[in-house]
């Protein structure tokens, strides 16, 4: 029994491929939220103020959301994007979900802010599409 369970385990050991699902999902996510903020600018320009920051930054947190999303997906410069999008991340839940949902309200983004710094030093994997700038083999 323990061998058939061993080698099934060693059957689905594709770290490569479970960082290609992780990076598809990651990127997904943040394309999703960067370009719902896109199709309102000017209430994500608002909200930005309303929470104390330049009205500016709607435009940095949508290009960090959509370009992160799409280069964690296509597996170009990852460690820049997820560095970037777990920052981003960071900064939601500092300034938005702490203060209004708590930290049970903030898991979402606690999450997603973990998983994109896990990304930056794990890197891409294999399954990538730019090998430029990248040190992982």
């Amino acid at each position: 029994m323990i061998k058939k369970m061993n080698a099934i385990s060693h059957y689905c050991f594709r770290p490569d491929f479970g960082l290609l699902i992780i990076r598809i999902a990651l990127g997904a996510i943040f394309i999703h939220h960067g370009w719902t903020k896109l199709g309102n600018v000017m209430g994500t320009e608002a909200f930005m103020s309303a929470i104390g920051l330049p009205g500016f930054m709607a435009y940095a947190i949508i290009i960090v959301e959509v370009f992160g999303g799409l280069m964690l997906i296509l597996g170009i410069l990852i460690r820049v994007a997820a560095v970037a999008t777990g920052i981003a991340m960071v900064v939601a839940v500092v300034l938005v979900t702490l203060p209004h949902k708590g930290f049970l309200g903030s898991e979402f983004e606690v999450l997603l802010a973990v998983v994109s710094f896990g990304l930056a030093f794990i890197g891409a994997g294999k399954y990538r599409l730019a090998h430029i700038f990248e040190h992982d083999k």
